[in-house]
C-alpha cells in the first residue's frame, strides 16, 4: 500500500513541478555563487607553460598576471644561476685537493729525513682565459628615432647588428632576412624567447617567436623570428612575412641597416634604421652647427 502511494504522489502533476521549481532554484543558487566566488591566477600552476605563453602571446594575460610570472622566472635564474656558481666552487675544491695529494705523494724522502721536492718539474699548460664579449651600446639614434620609440612607450634598447643587405635578401621567393649569430652584438633575447626558438613542430622545423618590426618609415609589419641551425654555424631569419617589407621600402643590394630592439609591455620589437641616411642627417647637423657657429663670429 506504501508504495502505490510513493507511485500516486510521484504521478502528481502539482508535486511534480514544486519538486522542478525546487531544483531549479538550488541551481541556481549555485551558479550565483559560483560567479560571485573570486578566481585568483595562480602563476605557480603550468608555470613553464604560462612563461612560454607569456612571452609568445602576452595578449592572454593582463599586466598584473604577466609581472607575477616575470617575477618568479627572475627568482629561478638566480637560483639556477646560485645553484651553478655552487657545483663550480664545489668542484674546484675537489682539483685542488687531488693535486695538493699528488704533489705531496711525488716529495722524496732524503737521507737526512727532510722532504725534498722530486728535480723533474710537471710542466703545466698555460690557463687560457676566454675575454668576456663586451656588448656594443646602440649607437647615437636620430632624435625622430628615440621620439617614435617613447610614443610607443619602448624600453631596453638594444643595438643588434649592422647588417649589409645581400641579393638572398632581397629575393622575394626567399622572403626571409638572415641575420648571422655570429655578427650579433648583443644578447636581446630572454632565456624563454631563447627555448621557445628551440621548439620544433613534427617535421623538424622551427615554430619561431612571433615579433613587431619597423621599417625606417616605422611602417609595422608581424613577422616570425626563427633560428636556423646550419653545420658550422646559426643564423635568425625573419621568416615568413619579409616580402611584405620589400614591397613597403626601396632596399638595395650593399644598403646597410642597423638592426636595434626594443619591448612594449614585454613584447620584442625589432627596428630598421638605415645607416646611410642616419650618416647623411649627422652630416647637415654638421654643416649647420659649423654654418652657425661662422655667423656668431
Amino acid at each position: 500500500m506504501s508504495m502505490k502511494k510513493n507511485t500516486a504522489k510521484l504521478q502528481n502533476p502539482e508535486i511534480m513541478m514544486q519538486k522542478k521549481a525546487m531544483a531549479i532554484e538550488k541551481i541556481n543558487a549555485y551558479m550565483q555563487k559560483l560567479k560571485t566566488m573570486e578566481k585568483k591566477f595562480d602563476p605557480l600552476s603550468h608555470f613553464s607553460l604560462n612563461r612560454v605563453l607569456s612571452q609568445i602571446s602576452p595578449e592572454f594575460y593582463t599586466k598584473d598576471e604577466l609581472a607575477q610570472i616575470e617575477k618568479i622566472s627572475h627568482i629561478v635564474c638566480q637560483e639556477a644561476n646560485l645553484l651553478l656558481i655552487s657545483q663550480s666552487r664545489v668542484k674546484r675544491v675537489e682539483v685542488n685537493q687531488k693535486k695538493r695529494c699528488r704533489s705531496s705523494n711525488e716529495d722524496i724522502m732524503s737521507d737526512g729525513g727532510r722532504r725534498v721536492k722530486s728535480k723533474s718539474t710537471i710542466m703545466r699548460k698555460p690557463i687560457i682565459r676566454k675575454k668576456e664579449t663586451v656588448l656594443s651600446p646602440p649607437p647615437e639614434l636620430p632624435n625622430h628615432v628615440n621620439n617614435m620609440i617613447k610614443v610607443l612607450n619602448g624600453s631596453d634598447i638594444k643595438y643588434i647588428m649592422c647588417k649589409e643587405l645581400y641579393k638572398t635578401d632581397l629575393n622575394p621567393n626567399n622572403n626571409r632576412l638572415s641575420m648571422p649569430i655570429s655578427q650579433i652584438k648583443s644578447d636581446f633575447l630572454t632565456e624563454i624567447e631563447k627555448t621557445s626558438l628551440k621548439t620544433r613542430d613534427k617535421e623538424g622545423k622551427p615554430f619561431g617567436l612571433k615579433v613587431t618590426v619597423l621599417d625606417p618609415c616605422f611602417n609595422e609589419f608581424s613577422l616570425s623570428l626563427k633560428k636556423w641551425d646550419m653545420t658550422s654555424s646559426s643564423i635568425y631569419n625573419l621568416h615568413p612575412g619579409w616580402t611584405p617589407v620589400l614591397l613597403k621600402n626601396n632596399f638595395k643590394e650593399h644598403q646597410k641597416l642597423d638592426i636595434l630592439s626594443f619591448r612594449v609591455n614585454g613584447k620584442l620589437h625589432l627596428l630598421l634604421n638605415d645607416n646611410e641616411s642616419q650618416e647623411i642627417e649627422k652630416g647637415k647637423e654638421l654643416k649647420n652647427s659649423t654654418a652657425v657657429s661662422k655667423t656668431e663670429e
